[in-house]
């Protein structure tokens, strides 16, 4: 048996995604199983209240990304010089985390300076939202079969039993 808890898989790329999926199956063998975490999609209105929460919480969530450049690499970013964004990408299925630069600056990381224009945005996450049949399709795409899913009672996530197809 495969644990996979939380919606972590909803970070990787689709092709990512596929790979660890398959991973997965590999792993389990012919008579094991995946138990899964899958992050549903929602209203949009609620994804972008929720990741663009009003305390905050996300946004020094993403900013922590530059602390850690800076201690652990000696960087140089000024925090305030950055906002913390989230977009949904309707394209992918997913929220977009971005940290974007609120005017012209260089920082310096190790031996490495960056040049950022102001509103110059860097990706920093991707948080992919599945239906229960997109996440199904993905899953038999690479041997899975969906045999159990258990959902919340207002259909935000999901928990996933996968079998070899």
């Amino acid at each position: 048996m495969i644990y996979f808890p939380g919606s972590t898989i909803g970070n990787f790329q689709r092709a990512d995604a596929e790979a660890l999926l398959a991973g997965m199956a590999e792993k389990a063998g012919v008579d094991g199983g995946v138990l899964i975490g899958v992050d549903l999609d929602k209203d949009r209105d609620v994804l972008r209240a929720a990741y663009n929460d009003a305390k905050g919480v996300t946004a020094d969530f993403n900013l922590n990304v530059l602390r850690r450049i800076n201690v652990e690499l000696g960087g140089g970013f000024d925090l305030e010089n950055f906002r913390h964004e989230a977009i949904f990408n309707d394209d992918l299925s997913c929220i977009e985390m971005h940290l974007v630069s609120t005017r012209r600056q260089s920082v310096n990381v190790c031996k490495y300076t960056f040049e950022f224009e102001e509103n110059e945005s860097v990706l920093t996450e991707y948080s992919h939202k599945y239906t229960i049949d997109a996440f199904g399709q993905m899953a038999n795409d690479v041997g899975l079969d969906v045999k159990n899913v258990w959902t919340d009672a207002n259909d935000m996530f999901a928990v996933m039993y996968l079998e070899r197809a």
